[in-house]
């Protein structure tokens, strides 16, 4: 038979709905999202890991001079390597709708029914093209805009148009995927490169090294194993142009969701941390109805411990309750998650099943943030004493005061009666009204910030663009006279300025006999206006520079010893020269990078007077326009017999990045919103107390003619009232927060800050939402409210 005291806390339950649901539902959202990170990045590392090892990834792919079958077998033989593979890719143009091209890669293998390394795996349809097909990567196909059977047109850098047969497609866990990279990969035979064009050879070389080759813990040894297969190469006489050195066994996206699912963890903490507010709150309101209960069961003889047994049981039950809501939902948001993460990196999940270590995870915070939360106002109300409990004047106290707040509402003039007093009721209990307040700064705050962030990421893209002030970049086949590139260029109408650019791979030689990753070797001619850089250290290039080099700021977090004045040794086309660091400028979205005056650089490649690059300043002022404009420089280059290998437009560049950061902000919003849904439960709660607590005010009011629409505009103005003074606190708190939440994801992201700028459309749109949030959390007390009768109010206790 159940006790006295857990009849009465399962009356307390039962006997307001309401009040009951409201908790629930917040500690549940805390729950549900501290228990959707946790089980996302469980799934997604698991998961991810599993796939990317089951491919057996290479330790390092070597890019270099076309090489034969006899050198993959000489590497074969090194005691640093376990396996080595070699492997041809070159780039085409995908034609995906009229005058709308597409960069696209094509890889040949080997031996398609014997895979060893970098595993590309059937997916549907034919296995292993014959000649004149093509097997597409799976995640390029949506970009075709054609299926199974149909033909691609393609063209080659010499212009030669061909059309491909897709025949297939598969699974290439370890190309950077088509959504968010825009370039289409497919799969073809040697007989079918011949027929393009190309000589029967292979330019990648793909090597597992020696011992344990995906822990990472062996990411030293692995780069050293690497380094002497790139001896090994070059010793033979070709060039290698760059070396990709992934970190061991990890798949490289994980670089972006791990800093993702942690951003979004401190958000769901968050979360968690404003439902014990409202559990505080509530157990305040309920321990304040409850004085006189308390003093009968203290009078009959109940010691405090037993008191606080009682309401820790009432808040076990709101927890209890939460639970069976938020881990459920958690783990099939977790599941969708997952399932759209992986649709993004383009990998399978093979299990859903989570570890023990998550549901503990779960039932831990969902039940120790709520008893945390309801340890002061329990411990609180059990000492209340019995001539304190008897002396109580009921929920009704808590008028007017003569504290500063109290003094000031008071001296407000010029508002109608009805405005008045819900500006006092909304001041009448501080604490409660302290809390609430909190629950939705914090939500408006970070609403704010989410905003800040997605406006900041969008100038950061921005002015990383005007870096590169150009509108439309034309990669030649081959190198042509400068002065017939610009010549020509200058001929097709809208085309404003052009410049030639070398753009090519370099390796820094550091003073152990190591040597750097790749880093990217960018020179315009002197004085180029289509390149502003931001200078932090030294200074830019000037026309009567030679060997001088310049480092952008991704150079400097991997060699952060170098700094202006230094002489450097850089190893590009082969070959060693030394150079003189004289500036240092921001990165700008690129990567590592390093530039000098174009003169110099074709001296140094034995180049002078010629080029295959060439930037181009436009009359185009949108993307449609500027893909026209590429569309017409390449016909026209293509027309005077030069042979265009690629065209990018700068739209083209910024549509991929964009879609990342879309993602990033989404996520966020999405925490932000739960955030401003809690804010809202709190908000409905406090305001169900306050009616709760003036039933015998609203029944005076009642009794001397006040109308239900009165009563319930009464009711409604408080809640709009607690709004906007949350929303001015918000708007002051979102300023350094969504300074500080830009700075974490610009160095989680981007390992730099982003050009920060607050979003005012955001202040403006959180102002919106929280005065719709406190319609709506106000519309259901304030309508219980108006339909009290006097003869409810007489029988109230």
């Amino acid at each position: 038979m159940i006790s006295p005291r857990w009849r009465k806390v399962l009356r307390d339950l039962s006997g307001n709905k309401v009040r009951t649901l409201l908790v629930v539902a917040s500690i549940a959202i805390g729950v549900f999202a501290v228990g959707l990170i946790a089980a996302t990045n469980v799934l997604l590392s698991r998961e991810l890991t599993q796939s990317y090892l089951s491919v057996n990834p290479s330790s390092a792919v070597l890019y270099t001079d076309p090489f034969d079958q006899e050198l993959v077998n000489a590497v074969r033989k090194m005691p640093e390597v376990q396996a080595a593979e070699g492997r041809r890719s070159v780039n085409v143009r995908l034609k995906v709708a009229e005058d709308e091209w597409r960069n696209m890669t094509l890889f040949v293998l080997a031996d398609y029914d014997d895979v060893r390394i970098d595993q590309v795996r059937p997916e549907r349809g034919e296995w292993g093209p014959s000649r004149r097909e093509v097997m597409l990567e799976r995640a390029s196909l949506g970009v075709t805009g054609r299926g199974l059977g149909e033909s691609l047109l393609i063209e080659t850098p010499e212009g030669r148009e061909r059309e491909l047969r897709i025949v297939g497609l598969a699974h290439d866990l370890n190309q950077f995927p088509t959504p968010l990279s825009g370039v289409a990969y497919g799969y073809i035979t040697f007989e079918t490169l011949e027929w393009l064009g190309w000589a029967r050879n292979f330019n990648e070389l793909h090597i597992v090294t020696a011992g344990n080759p995906h822990d990472p813990g062996e990411t030293e040894s692995v780069r050293r194993n690497a380094e002497r297969v790139q001896q090994q190469v070059e010793r033979s006489g070709r060039v290698v142009h760059w070396t990709w050195l992934p970190t061991p066994g990890k798949h490289p996206a994980e670089d972006v969701i791990q800093p993702l699912l942690l951003i979004l963890g401190v958000l769901g903490l968050l979360s968690l941390t404003m439902s014990g507010f409202l559990v505080a709150n509530t157990l305040t309101a309920i321990l304040t109805q409850h004085v006189r209960q308390i003093g009968v069961m203290k009078a009959i003889g109940a010691r405090a411990h037993q008191v606080i047994r009682m309401y820790y049981g009432l808040v076990l039950a709101f927890s209890l309750l939460a639970l069976a809501v938020g881990i459920p939902a958690a783990a099939i948001g977790a599941r969708l998650v997952t399932d759209f993460m992986a649709g993004l990196v383009n990998f399978d999940v093979q299990s859903y099943q989570l570890p023990p270590g998550v549901l503990l995870l779960e039932i831990t915070v969902g039940l120790v943030v709520p008893l945390a939360a309801a340890t002061y106002p329990v411990l609180t109300g059990a000492r209340l004493t019995v001539r304190e409990a008897i002396s109580d004047h009921g929920p009704g106290q808590g008028a007017h005061g003569q504290g500063l707040i109290d003094r000031m509402v008071e001296r407000v003039r010029g508002l109608s009666r009805p405005l008045l007093l819900s500006l006092r009721n909304t001041f009448r209990r501080k604490g409660r009204l302290a809390m609430t307040l909190v629950t939705l700064t914090l939500g408006g705050a970070i609403f704010v910030g989410v905003m800040s962030v997605h406006q900041s990421l969008l100038l950061t893209l921005d002015e990383a663009l005007k870096y590169w002030n150009f509108d439309v970049g034309v990669q030649f086949g081959r190198s042509y006279r400068v002065e017939q590139i610009k010549g020509e260029a200058m001929r097709v109408p809208g085309v404003l300025a052009a410049e030639n650019w070398g753009i090519t791979g370099v390796r820094l030689q550091r003073e152990d006999g190591t040597e750097s990753g790749n880093y990217q070797l960018v020179a315009p001619p002197s004085g180029s206006q289509m390149i502003q850089p931001e200078v932090m250290a030294g200074r830019w290039l000037v026309p009567e520079d030679e060997n001088a080099i310049v480092i952008n700021s991704d150079v400097l977090k991997e060699e952060s010893g170098l700094g202006v004045g230094d002489d450097v040794t850089l190893k590009l086309d082969g070959r060693e020269h030394d150079w003189r660091v004289v500036g240092i400028v921001r990165s700008a979205l690129s990567g590592p990078s390093v530039y000098t005056n174009y003169e110099y650089f074709a001296r140094v490649m034995r180049n002078v007077g010629r080029s295959n690059n060439v930037r181009l300043l436009t009359n185009a002022d949108d993307p449609a326009a500027l893909n026209r404009m590429a569309v017409a420089l390449q016909e026209h280059f293509e027309a005077v017999g030069m042979q265009v290998r690629s065209t990018e437009t700068i739209a083209q560049v910024r549509e991929p990045i964009l879609f990342q950061f879309n993602i990033l902000v989404v996520f966020l919003l999405i925490m932000a919103t739960l955030l401003a849904v809690v804010g809202a439960l709190g908000l409905t709660g406090t305001m169900s107390i306050n009616v709760l607590e003036r039933i015998r005010e609203i029944g005076v009011m009642r009794a001397i003619g006040a109308s239900s629409r009165s009563i319930m505009q009464l009711v409604m103005v408080e809640g709009v009232l607690i709004a906007l003074i949350s929303w001015v606190l918000g708007s002051l708190l979102a300023i350094p927060l969504s300074r500080l939440l830009s700075y974490i994801v610009g160095m989680a992201f981007m390992q730099a800050p982003l050009s920060y700028t607050f979003s005012q459309v955001g202040l403006l749109l959180w102002l919106g939402i929280v005065l719709v949030l406190a319609g709506v959390a106000s519309l259901l007390p304030a309508w219980n409210a108006s339909r009290l009768t006097v003869r409810d109010v007489l029988a109230y206790e």
